[in-house]
């Protein structure tokens, strides 16, 4: 498609000099208004404006005071956003990019909004699913369009827009009606669709009067925000807060036993990768480096925790261990990743444990080994006392494996196509301030 692409942008670079010209018809108070109402008051929002052009939307969401980013593949059509937003004193960000191939993060904007866009759009449904990576959950997607309410609401029908048979037949939504639109948007996860007319945005009445005119509208559609997002973020916000003081209560004693007890789980062989789950201050991250295994990744979703991990990886010279940010039940790596999976004290904070064993199943490698280590009470398996706090924080009524017997978990390994289970007593293995020896690990193989 980049042929198809390239001449596209060509052909707005030299539509540039008249376009604003040409479509000057728009009351802008009247935008402004409906703008405000639909973002909603709180001004600490970022809007992405797809397919920007000349900055129509996007200056004016800088106008009432949001940030405000645009994109575009036609530096042509940007040049003129970009002179319009210095002389009117805005800080509106312009970046030249594709609309189906965003240059952002998942869930970092909270509104994605276009205008004109939509018929245009080459490979529309990758453009969608892209929208909707890059958009936080409960954010919304707005696109507004100029349609003909007399024939179902059609957007632009013209099979020979661009003059080229390769690029009009590439334009997927081109002559749609609003049931497809909406379609492209549920299928790529997308709720609360709603299209609505706005308020009457003609300059004047003799704009209203002319052949080509037909009123605006907006296909409004939101991101789900889900249990899990919400979980996530409660998750890191607590553990944020428990980091300075964690390793005054959780160090352990005798390094050399764990690093005993840890090889005799994970083997010998170092030349391997092994990913530490859930790796807190890198306490289990920092013995696995220090014992030689050729790449260690702690990931957890508490930054404040893996800052303190990152300094003490710094302090100890050791280059073969790293820190990603990410959820265990969500990681984001390829299928087969990891000869080993390992996590520590882990299942009980987890409301779908079954699914992080799911995950971590899936990006270990065949042969590899996922091991959960726990600290266990007879009788009772995994508990812990005091965690009103934590369920608090997260909004949830119980954890599922808190308490829960052995043989749940065990069969939740086996569910999940780990086999030859194993529940390893780490004999010796304690904290610094304990000397309780009710550390255990449940290892299985893929």
């Amino acid at each position: 498609m980049s042929s198809v692409i390239e001449k596209i942008s060509d052909y707005w670079d030299k539509r540039s000099l008249t376009f604003d010209n040409d479509h000057d018809t728009e009351n802008l108070s009247v935008w402004k208004n409906f703008l405000s109402e639909i973002i909603g008051k709180e001004l600490n929002k970022t809007v992405l404006d797809v397919g920007t052009g000349t900055g129509f939307l996007a200056n004016m969401i800088s106008e009432l005071g949001y940030h405000s980013i645009g994109i575009d593949i036609s530096k042509g059509m940007m040049e003129y956003a970009v002179r319009y937003a210095a002389e009117k004193e805005l800080d509106t960000v312009y970046m030249n990019a594709s609309a189906s191939e965003l240059p952002f993060m998942d869930n970092t904007v909270d509104f994605i909004v276009n205008s004109r866009l939509i018929w245009t759009l080459v490979e529309a449904d990758k453009a969608v699913s892209e929208w909707t990576r890059v958009i936080k959950p409960g954010g919304k997607i707005l696109s507004f369009i100029r349609m003909n309410e007399g024939n179902s609401a059609m957007t632009v029908c013209n099979p020979h827009f661009y003059s080229d048979d390769k690029v009009d037949s590439s334009l997927d939504l081109n002559g749609a009606r609003i049931e497809e639109l909406s379609a492209v948007l549920l299928k790529n996860g997308l709720t609360d669709i709603q299209f609505i007319k706005l308020p009457d945005t003609a300059k004047n009445q003799e704009i209203k009067l002319q052949e080509w005119y037909e009123p605006w509208f907006v296909l409004s559609a939101k991101k789900p925000l889900t249990r899990r997002y919400k979980e996530e973020k409660a998750m890191s916000m607590y553990w944020n807060k428990s980091a300075e003081a964690y390793e005054s209560v959780h160090q352990i004693a005798d390094r050399k036993m764990w690093k005993k007890v840890l090889e005799s789980m994970i083997g010998s062989k170092k030349n391997i990768s092994i990913l530490d789950v859930a790796t807190g201050t890198g306490i289990l991250a920092q013995l696995l480096g220090e014992m030689g295994y050729k790449r260690v990744l702690g990931t957890d979703v508490s930054e404040g925790m893996m800052n303190i991990a990152i300094k003490h990886a710094k302090e100890s010279g050791i280059e073969n261990i790293s820190y990603s940010y990410a959820n265990a039940l969500e990681l984001p790596f390829e299928d087969n990743t990891f000869d080993v999976v390992i996590s520590s004290r882990l299942l009980w904070t987890l409301t779908e444990p079954e699914a992080a064993i799911k995950e971590w199943h899936r990006v270990v490698k065949n042969g590899g080994k996922v091991i959960a280590i726990n600290e266990l009470e007879p009788g009772k398996g995994i508990a812990y006392e005091n965690i009103a706090e934590y369920i608090k924080c997260i909004d949830v009524d119980m954890l599922p494996y808190c308490p829960v017997g052995l043989d749940v978990i065990i069969n939740n390994f086996r569910d999940n196509g780990l086999k030859n289970i194993e529940l390893v007593h780490m004999k010796g293995c304690h904290l610094l301030n304990s000397s309780r020896e009710n550390w255990y690990a449940f290892i299985g193989i893929k």
